[in-house]
């Protein structure tokens, strides 16, 4: 029977408050990550909306490991370009903690939480099931985020901390599936790694003049 929801065919939205029936596995690009222990509350949810279902926040130990590459990095290239007495340079050393500081404050700061129909990264948070926009995003050579827009507000997350618990990207994926059939603007690196997304798109309804 003929339907002029474009959304049809897609499996069906989740509850807000229950998150059920839960939704398919996505297709990631990268490995799981390592969540901190699970909280014993997770953070409330932007007003309107149902209860935090997932939250993902790297383990602390990883993000003080983590944090020593750069430093390491950094001190390798001072000695490589000044020889060993750079280590008497005391401002070296004032640099080399303050980036440690700078990458574990980031680390720690980096967290994502998703409901049944919004997804949040710090304090930005976007309606999943209302995108205007989905496009992937790649700064240097590791980095790559998705900019998600909904009609009033924007949110960026690296790729790899929104799939790193597999509860939540199911629940924000299947969100960007619904949004990418009612016409969500997608850009080409958006469409390669998330194919389910791009036919969806393919057969969102034409805009209305």
């Amino acid at each position: 029977m003929a339907t002029d929801d474009p959304t049809a065919d897609l499996p069906p939205r989740p509850d807000p408050e229950t998150g059920q029936p839960a939704p398919p596995v996505a297709p990631t690009q990268t490995a799981e990550g390592y969540n901190e222990k699970k909280p014993t509350k997770l953070p409330d949810p932007p007003p309107g909306h149902g209860p935090a279902l997932a939250q993902f926040r790297e383990k602390r130990h990883l993000s003080w490991l983590g944090g020593l590459i750069p430093v390491v990095v950094l001190a390798v290239a001072f000695i490589a370009y000044d020889g060993l007495s750079a280590i008497r340079i005391w401002p070296l050393w004032i640099l080399l903690a303050a980036a440690y500081a700078w990458t574990v404050f980031v680390a720690r700061v980096n967290v994502v939480a998703a409901g049944a129909d919004w997804v949040r990264c710090r304090k930005y948070w976007v309606n999943t099931y209302e995108l205007t926009k989905i496009h992937c995003r790649t700064y240097g050579v590791n980095e790559a985020t998705v900019f998600l827009a909904d009609n009033e507000r924007t949110v960026e997350i690296p790729i790899g901390l929104v799939e790193s618990d597999r509860t939540l990207w199911n629940y924000v994926y299947l969100g960007l599936r619904h949004s990418a059939a009612k016409g969500a603007e997608l850009n080409p690196a958006a469409r390669g790694p998330w194919p389910e997304l791009a036919a969806a798109s393919r057969n969102a309804p034409p805009e209305k003049d």
